[in-house]
């Protein structure tokens, strides 16, 4: 960002997603893509840096990440607490009311509005891969801004992230076997792009800018956005 710690707190809804003010500046921040759109920061070209994160069940993650703590819950908060239904129902234009609906710059009916997608994008190019077409973890090779990229669908967990499918300087093809991730060169990669067996082991591949959202907020920040499969 900007070198600074920002501390942040709700602020609204702007293009129906909730956005969020810096406690240091009153600056308005998008959660989604990072951005300031109004504030004394507005202008200034900033952008907090998207990381990867990785949905799975917790068994999972301590397979992998065994000395794991864990955030425990606030017991005077106990009430508040709840499911979020992410993915869950249709909805549209009248979700939020008139929160979604006279905010919403962009409203995009070729999905679902609840659709789960992963959406990816570099450059100017993004790309919507709706997790609902495949039913087992799915390797996609693709092209993304000119460059070679390759995506990770896991729908059984919600979680799907991309990455550059160049190691090395060469271009590698992945492929699933066995409910796992390997690639043309032998390596075994778990599904954050770390390389846990064969040549590479040890290695990470390159993140490309990706996170698994609801299509209704993709595509009303991403209006030009395409998706996989469709023409």
């Amino acid at each position: 960002m900007n070198e600074v710690a920002h501390t942040f707190e709700t602020a609204g809804i702007y293009n129906g997603l909730f956005v969020m003010a810096d406690r240091e500046t009153g600056s308005v921040w998008t959660h989604f893509d990072g951005t300031v759109i109004t504030g004394p920061l507005a202008g200034a070209g900033l952008a907090m840096e998207i990381r990867p994160l990785t949905h799975t069940s917790w068994g999972s993650w301590l397979e992998d990440h065994g000395d794991t703590t864990v955030l425990a819950p606030i017991e005077q908060y106990k009430a508040w607490y709840g499911t979020s239904g992410w993915g869950d129902g249709n909805i549209g234009a009248s979700w939020l009311g008139p929160l979604f609906s006279d905010t919403v710059i962009n409203d995009d009916d070729r999905l679902a509005g609840n659709e789960l997608v992963l959406g990816a994008g570099v450059g100017d190019d993004f790309r919507a891969y709706s997790l609902a077409m495949v039913d087992e973890l799915t390797v996609i090779h693709d092209d993304l801004g000119g460059q070679p990229v390759v995506v990770f669908l896991d729908p059984a967990n919600m979680f799907g992230l991309a990455f550059s499918s160049v190691v090395d300087g060469e271009e590698r093809q992945f492929f699933v076997d066995d409910g796992e991730v390997f690639d043309s060169q032998g390596t075994r990669w778990r599904l954050d792009g770390h390389g846990t067996d064969g040549p590479d082991e040890g290695t990470s591949l390159e993140y490309v800018t990706s996170f698994v959202t609801e299509w209704y907020g993709w595509a009303t920040y991403h209006p030009e956005t395409t998706i996989y499969g469709s023409s």
